[in-house]
């Protein structure tokens, strides 16, 4: 992965600890199958994508309360475009 798309979506996300779980979990899905949102060149890695993808602002994620009963925030990872 590149260093400025590390350090520039990073500063998007704020919390560190949210921003390798978002990125981890969005590598995972475009390495089965899932299409990237954003257009990539051949030299792109799934890390590199998910990283554009933030900085892009492709990405939604929301933060859960520790009481909140949902099984998995980052199930949900989708582009902005709400589903209908």
């Amino acid at each position: 992965m590149k260093t400025e798309l590390i350090e520039k979506a990073s500063r998007i996300v704020g919390d560190n600890q949210l921003f390798v779980n978002i990125v981890s979990k969005r590598v995972q899905q475009i390495n089965h199958g899932a299409d990237p949102y954003v257009p990539t060149t051949p030299e792109m890695g799934s890390g590199d994508i998910a990283l554009t993808e933030i900085i892009e602002g492709k990405l939604q994620w929301r933060e859960e309360s520790e009481t909140s009963t949902a099984s998995d925030p980052f199930d949900e990872l989708s582009s902005e475009e709400p589903k209908a």
